[in-house]
């Protein structure tokens, strides 16, 4: 996917390109510009991308994102190179377009007027791929990139140290905010207009999470879920011939495999730092499923060496150890596939994986949850009055995301929009890297997600009864995690004991007990290594525009440093790195 960076005020040849290139130019084909008096656009172009930006017509329109797009006879096409992608920019043109019924997917959408530089932006339901907006200079600034915008905007040193303290305390920084101050998130499922000076009027909401029951019984939402996410995947293979996917020892990705038709040649894709149950299982699977497989292998402190690179590509709203795929894009060929499809948010949306566990159980009991508040984040060595302050604008957006959802507005606090997800940065990556579809991102899932109640996610409940006649063919494929995602829950609790022992029988065997089993690194041991003491040396925190949120007292600092775990290390380094001088 590509990115822009908007002016509504003309800015001189190579302003905004050069932003564009600090941040992007290792992973764009090209980031050309336009001007006029409607003002100046730079696009960063990724390899994969076509028809980003349209010219023509006195209008000058920017598509981002792989969107599908349904014509209003609700019949799903793919929006690839030719007339549907030109169709998405034609949209553009039109006033009161229902975006989530025609546009589906991650998107961002810019048109302007270049006759009387007035124009309007367009995000998607979840803002899978958000933008933002800073004013500057008499002029609003647009982007798709949080630091690219803010460089734009002069406010790269305009660090605000109460999002700095969140980012290191909950991971994330609260919608709107973002790590500069004057640089917000534009609300997600919403079209604004401007106009030369800035903002024209509120923003228009064409959709939101309202709290709701939609659907008559369980089965009947597993059955449209189902539906759902085979049209979704069918729609987007449809121009196709091959396809990728990306591929866990789980079982989100396996249902994605289950849903591919036959037709498709698929070949699956697993990333791990070395040959282990992991992959074991992600190759079994590919196998039940017809598909090839590759297994890229990341080797031990890769996270760290590409550091540079993929800090700046995803920016200040996530983490940057999250981009697994940076690196195997090239070596595994995943840039030359029409299309890689992932199993990205499965979790998030339908398993209620961000419901506490006090919650979990009452909900087990048919109770409704009790309201359940974010904790105080202490951090040895942050300034406390910060952590306080960044507690504060937490709960206040937990509090407001409670009347629009009063049952689980503490769940999806953690998960909407997609900038309050901990892991968004691996979508954020594998879209700027190759061209990547998630069908659990689709419309119909993300609506369906909204009006399904916690009851009906807690324990996999409406994942298993959706997914398992997608699951069939690799029935007896075990989970990385020790069970069997197509087994029924009372099978699998019998099982599980004596495949946790098998396991731990053949690691005793290959002498493995103690390996990693899992696709991403031991962080401690990640952190121990002298590429982390060397980074930390060349970008000292203390002397970037982040370190207004450490402790004043030096010895103070030197304690809490020993404290701090190593994926808080990752992010002071990621914030150190960021604002460095």
């Amino acid at each position: 996917m590509s990115d822009f960076l908007f002016s509504t005020r003309r800015r001189p040849p190579g302003a905004l390109r050069d932003v564009l290139a600090a941040c992007l130019g290792p992973v764009s084909a090209a980031i050309h510009e336009w001007h006029g008096g409607w003002g100046s656009l730079a696009v960063a172009r990724a390899a994969h991308d076509a028809e980003v930006v349209r010219d023509d017509a006195g209008r000058v329109s920017v598509v981002l994102g792989e969107p599908l797009l349904h014509e209003p006879s609700s019949t799903p096409r793919a929006a690839t190179a030719g007339p549907p992608r030109r169709a998405l920019h034609a949209l553009l043109a039109d006033d009161g377009v229902a975006w989530d019924e025609r546009v589906d997917g991650p998107f961002a959408l810019l048109s302007v007027d270049t006759a009387g530089g007035r124009g309007r932006v367009v995000t998607d339901l979840f803002a899978w791929i958000p933008l933002y907006a800073a004013q500057a200079g008499g002029a609003l600034l647009l982007g798709s990139h949080p630091d690219a915008t803010a460089d734009a905007a002069g406010a790269r040193d305009a660090v605000d140290p109460v999002s700095a303290a969140e980012m290191v305390s909950y991971w994330t920084i609260t919608h709107p905010h973002t790590l500069y101050q004057g640089v917000m998130q534009l609300p997600p499922g919403s079209e604004r207009a401007f106009g030369p000076g800035g903002w024209e009027g509120d923003a228009r909401t064409y959709w939101r999470p309202v709290e709701r029951t939609g659907f008559p019984s369980p089965g009947d939402a597993a059955e449209a879920l189902r539906v759902a996410f085979v049209h979704d995947v069918e729609a987007a293979v449809e121009p196709h011939a091959t396809a990728g996917v990306l591929l866990s020892g789980g079982e989100d990705s396996r249902a994605v495999l289950g849903a591919i038709p036959p037709r498709v040649e698929t070949r699956g894709f697993t990333f791990a730092e070395a040959d282990n149950r992991e992959v074991r299982s992600a190759r079994r699977v590919a196998r039940a499923y017809g598909a090839g497989h590759a297994f890229g292998l990341r080797e031990h402190g890769k996270d760290l060496r590409d550091l540079p690179v993929v800090a700046r590509m995803v920016g200040s709203q996530n983490h940057f150890l999250d981009v697994h795929s940076f690196g195997m894009h090239e070596t595994l060929g995943l840039q030359a596939l029409p299309i890689v499809l992932g199993g990205f948010s499965s979790d998030a949306l339908l398993k209620a994986d961000n419901v506490l566990p006090p919650a979990q159980r009452q909900i087990r009991r048919g109770q409704p949850p009790d309201p359940r508040p974010y904790r105080p984040q202490p951090v040895p060595g942050v300034r406390e009055e910060l952590l306080a302050a960044a507690h504060e604008r937490r709960e206040r957006f937990r509090l407001a995301l409670r009347e629009l959802r009063p049952e689980s507005g503490d769940e999806w606090s953690r998960i909407y929009p997609f900038t309050m997800r901990k892991y968004a940065a691996n979508h954020h990556g594998n879209r700027r890297l190759f061209r990547a579809h998630e069908p659990y991102m689709s419309n119909r899932v993300v609506k369906l997600a909204a009006e399904v109640p916690q009851a009906w996610k807690v324990d996999r409940r409406l994942f298993s009864a959706a997914f398992r006649p997608l699951l069939a063919r690799s029935w007896y494929v075990p989970h990385t995690r020790n069970r069997f995602p197509y087994l029924p829950t009372p099978l699998n609790a019998a099982l599980r004991p004596v495949l946790g022992a098998a396991r731990r029988a053949r690691a005793l065997l290959t002498g493995t007990l103690r390996a990693n089993q899992e696709s991403w690194p031991i962080w401690e041991e990640l952190a121990a290594l002298p590429l982390m003491g060397e980074h930390a040396a060349r970008y000292p925190l203390r002397d970037s525009a982040a370190g207004a949120l450490l402790a004043e007292s030096p010895d103070e600092l030197a304690m809490a440093a020993e404290q701090w775990p190593a994926l808080r290390r990752f992010v002071l380094l990621q914030l150190a790195y960021l604002t460095a001088p």
